[in-house]
């Protein structure tokens, strides 16, 4: 039975392997060296080198409300901060913005914006170092000069890309919300001084401690007034009444009346001229006669009882007088009062007007100081922030950021590649690969036997005798 004859031993390999060890050195030397070869045939660059801190500034600093504080501790770690800043350091917005500024043609001769914005990504790095918050930084081109200008530029540009990034977009918002509610503020202290100097409302408390001692006081007052008036009405309405049946007149005596007189008179005189008339005439004469006639009538007509006759008179009652004086006194001293308690009750409504007016103008000032107190701490507040922000502004505007450099743009002097051991140790690889490749050929694909004993082993007979035969290539 004819045996596998790619069934090989060592002694067969090594047979093998001697036999075409110039040929499988050719192939190495020849793949080596093209491949070396090629690493001294490309263009020489250079590589400039950065390092970026990130520090712990205010761009990553967290605010919430406006009216709340600034949080210190920031919300995500320091490797994702680093990590964010990498995704900005290499954003293709930069990457143009550093191609547009020092210009395609010095970047890549020939090449045009697009081409040079996909190769400067390719050479451009960025990669966090290990254990710190620091950003290594690279670009590598064949002239070191324009190395060194394009990662100055991508590090300016950063930079600004970064303050861009951060910056607090509140600024204008901050400046106009703290002007409106300054405007508010100046409307409530005008509006809360016009008030207190139209009401006269400077000291509230002690103005109505003293209007209500006035109010106390002109209630006693009045009352006081009130009790002697009502005494003095009570007093006038009784001498009024008793007065109505007290008779102003009373009477006096009683005397004959003067005809009466006159008749007792007539009658003294007419009793001598009787008496003279009986010493000169004796017996009954007439002159006598009529005396006596005369003097018997007078005499009838005085001591009849007429009423004619008599003469009454009346005199002032003093009781009645008394009363007058006293009604005239009382009412003398009820219309003073009168207009007292007329005075002091128009006194008292004005009281109790100011004490409305001071309890309503305590009320609203009550309610500007508490909204002007609101506004005090809003204008405070907002305007705290917002100077916070201007400063903020501030610093970006000059690219003040977070972000320091730690080592400066720069590139050795001698060119950074390429690096011929990588290629060498790249060739030798490809010249054993090669080399093997064409060992399995030659070892697949063959058409004779090479060793005895493939051909022993193949037939299954010992071989007595060999002849050496050059085989043609």
């Amino acid at each position: 039975m004819a045996a596998n004859p790619y069934d090989l031993s060592s002694r067969e390999l090594l047979s093998i392997l001697f036999k075409e060890q110039r040929r499988l050195a050719a192939v190495f030397l020849v793949l080596s060296a093209l491949v070396i070869g090629y690493s001294y045939m490309l263009t020489p660059y250079y590589e400039a080198t950065t390092r970026l801190l990130v520090k712990s500034g205010r761009e990553f600093q967290t605010r919430s409300d406006p009216n709340q504080p600034v949080v210190a501790v920031p919300s995500s770690t320091k490797q994702e901060i680093v990590n964010s800043e990498i995704q900005i350091l290499t954003s293709r917005d930069l990457v143009e913005a550093v191609v547009n500024k020092i210009g395609a043609g010095r970047l890549y001769p020939g090449a045009g914006i697009d081409a040079a914005i996909r190769d400067f990504a390719a050479d451009f790095k960025a990669s966090p170092v290990e254990q710190a918050d620091v950003i290594d930084a690279s670009y590598r081109n064949r002239d070191r000069g324009v190395a060194v200008e394009a990662l100055a530029t991508v590090v300016e540009l950063y930079q600004q890309k970064h303050a861009d990034m951060f910056a607090d977009p509140r600024f204008k918002f901050l400046e106009q919300q703290t002007r409106q509610y300054q405007d508010q503020l100046d409307a409530v202290t005008k509006k809360e001084s016009d008030l207190r100097s139209g009401k006269s409302l400077f000291d509230v408390d002690a103005q109505r401690a003293k209007l209500l001692d006035e109010r106390a006081s002109t209630g006693a007052i009045l009352d006081q007034l009130k009790s002697q008036s009502i005494d003095t009405h009570q007093r006038i309405d009784f001498l009024t009444n008793r007065l109505k049946t007290t008779p102003a007149l009373i009477p006096g005596g009683v005397s004959q009346a003067d005809v009466v007189e006159q008749a007792k008179a007539r009658l003294l005189d007419l009793q001598v001229k009787q008496q003279q008339l009986k010493e000169r005439y004796v017996g009954d004469v007439k002159p006598l006669r009529d005396a006596e006639a005369e003097i018997a009538k007078l005499k009838d007509f005085v001591s009849r009882n007429d009423p004619m006759n008599r003469k009454e008179w009346s005199q002032r009652n003093t009781a009645y007088d008394d009363m007058t004086v006293a009604l005239n006194r009382a009412l003398a001293d009820a219309a003073p009062l009168d207009q007292q308690i007329a005075l002091r009750q128009q006194q008292a409504q004005q009281t109790e007007a100011k004490l409305r007016d001071l309890e309503s103008g305590a009320t609203a000032i009550g309610d500007l100081e508490r909204e002007r107190r609101v506004l005090e701490e809003l204008v405070h507040t907002y305007r705290t922030r917002y100077e916070e922000a201007r400063m903020n502004e501030d610093l970006d505007r000059d690219r003040i950021v977070s972000i320091s450099i730690v080592q400066r743009p720069d590139a050795p002097a001698r060119p950074a590649g390429p690096r011929h051991l990588p290629f060498a140790l790249a060739g030798i690889l490809i010249g054993l690969v090669g080399a093997a490749a064409v060992l399995l050929y030659r070892l697949v694909f063959r058409e004779t036997l090479i060793t005895v004993e493939s051909v022993e082993r193949i037939i299954g007979l010992p071989v007595v005798a060999s002849v050496g035969v050059h085989e043609a290539d």
